[in-house]
């Protein structure tokens, strides 16, 4: 049908807004049955200052997710404007791929260790958490509360330990093509 216009509804123009968004792009650590693990998260915040509490935003499906209620612990690890994507692309592997918006179907459908090749040290304040030793900044944390929001699980955690590795800008979603919101 030439010349007929598809028409946005109110939905479509609030998800074009909330694309808007810019965020920070985070490895999460985690750990299971002695077997560190990481996945991207750019919905991660500091939410007090006494206490130091974090706050990272959970799919309630996330493997990650079930970790970190098994265990109690894990780590933000903030990635390198500079390279920092090619870290980050290592460890996009969501139950639904089709969710975070700017990736191939071929870098969707890749399984694969995410750690293989990235240089870390596990954490022993976040027993057994990975701490890229690429990361600009880190923070080991221990989690105090779990939230139920929408489609998503909030997970805040008091932070027991952090610190910058090296001077750079932070990799944010300005810089990867990816969104993760909507």
């Amino acid at each position: 049908m030439v010349g007929r216009k598809i028409q946005k509804t109110e939905d479509d123009f609030v998800r074009e807004a909330m694309h808007e968004m810019p965020y920070g792009i985070y490895v999460i650590g985690t750990t299971r049955d002695g077997k560190p693990n990481g996945m991207i998260a750019d919905w991660v915040m500091q939410v007090s200052f006494e206490p130091r509490l974090v706050l990272a935003a959970f799919e309630r499906d996330s493997s990650s997710l079930a970790r970190i209620r098994d265990h109690g612990y894990y780590t933000v690890n903030l990635l390198p404007q500079k390279d920092g994507l090619l870290i980050a692309q290592r460890f996009v592997q969501p139950a639904n791929a089709a969710k975070v918006r700017g990736r191939s179907d071929e870098a969707a459908a890749q399984q694969h260790d995410k750690l293989a090749g990235i240089e870390y040290r596990l954490s022993e304040r976040a027993p057994g958490c990975p701490i890229l030793d690429d990361a600009v900044a880190y923070i080991e944390c221990a989690v105090q509360e779990f939230v139920e929001a929408g489609d998503h699980v909030l997970v805040t955690a008091r932070v027991l330990y952090g610190e910058v590795q090296h001077t750079g800008d932070p990799l944010t979603s300005m810089y990867t093509g990816w969104s993760y919101s909507g």
